[in-house]
């Protein structure tokens, strides 16, 4: 038997979260067994995914540590379900000679729409409305000065890959002004979209909202901290949909208490509990106390169609590795 016709384990984490049903369809005529798990720890990686032959993963649960890579000894790709591969060594897995693939292009759609959501959110006061109406309060309180028109405000992006350019598409048609920092892009394609190139700093100085849109990476770990808060309008908001650590929670919740901000829209945090398992798991932050903040559980990412085509995508570069082919999404070289 050949080394590419043998029978293969793939692990595929999330198992009671999601059925099988995409990655049957991409592994049939292949001898392919599936193994579903949930994982809530490195430890867990180590125990149930040892002897795979690749792993798909789709909720990226515990960090793959070089500890981890190195128990998976058999193990010739891991699939990473989304975008950021920044919980996985991908530098000790190419030492290993093991493929790292990610699934770059699946969910920008709804993550722009989840960001103005929750800028109408927290523009309009809905939380506060929407509690008081669920209480059986008619608050129809037209004296505050917190609500304005988006009109002619400015937001500023953090970030100017394709999910912040859909967000200023989105944004334009509310009549905002876009103002963008992004050392990659240059003057010329932010202006083809309509956006004025800007410093860090001024985009914290005059942007009535500020919105998150860069990879976590050394140089943006903890960006928006005590200083920038303080830099910010104390009528702005803060909006972050992208990594939970490029911003420094216990930073914002003083700048919060402290009113230099006006609130935050947030769908991604430091710490996150697994999602894996039976039941939900309890989110324990400071930021539930505040009721200028709007909390969502990192499901800025997720519909129907984009979950299916992240484990559709994932999958096949998994089969395509397996099948001795190279794979379309890699994010490391094995060596």
């Amino acid at each position: 038997m050949t080394e590419t016709s043998r029978k293969r384990t793939v692990g595929v984490t999330a198992g009671s979260a999601f059925d099988l049903s995409v990655e049957k369809e991409v592994f049939d005529g292949l001898d392919v067994t599936l193994r579903p798990v949930d994982i809530e720890t490195t430890d867990d990686l180590i125990r149930d995914l040892a002897d795979v032959d690749a792993v798909i993963d789709r909720l990226l649960a515990a960090p793959y540590t070089a500890e981890v890579i190195d128990a998976l000894d058999q193990c010739e790709v891991i699939a990473r379900c989304g975008i950021g591969v920044d919980g996985i060594d991908t530098e000790r897995a190419a030492a290993r000679g093991m493929y790292v693939v990610n699934v770059p292009v699946y969910c920008q759609d709804e993550v722009s729409e989840h960001t103005i959501m929750l800028l109408l959110a927290l523009e309009r006061n809905l939380s506060t409305y929407d509690s008081a109406m669920h209480d059986g309060v008619w608050a129809q309180d037209v004296t505050t000065k917190q609500i304005h028109r988006l009109r002619g405000q400015t937001l500023g992006l953090v970030g100017f890959g394709t999910i912040a350019q859909l967000v200023a598409e989105k944004a334009h048609a509310f009549g905002m002004d876009i103002i963008a920092t992004d050392p990659y892009i240059d003057d010329a394609e932010m202006s083809q979209a309509g956006v004025r190139k800007a410093t860090f700093e001024e985009v914290l100085d005059v942007a009535d909202a500020v919105s998150l849109h860069a990879p976590l990476i050394e140089e943006t770990r903890g960006k928006m901290d005590a200083a920038a808060f303080e830099r910010m309008q104390d009528t702005a908001y803060l909006i972050n949909v992208a990594r939970g650590g490029l911003v420094v929670e216990d930073d914002l919740v003083d700048a919060l208490h402290a009113d230099e901000i006006a609130g935050a829209g947030l769908d991604v945090f430091e710490t996150e509990p697994s999602s894996q398992g039976d039941a939900f798991p309890q989110f324990e932050s400071p930021l539930r106390d505040l009721d200028s903040v709007i909390l969502t559980p990192h499901v800025a990412w997720f519909s129907r169609e984009a979950n299916e085509e992240r484990r559709r995508t994932a999958a096949r570069d998994v089969r395509r590795v397996l099948d001795g082919s190279t794979p379309e999404n890699p994010v490391n070289e094995p060596q």
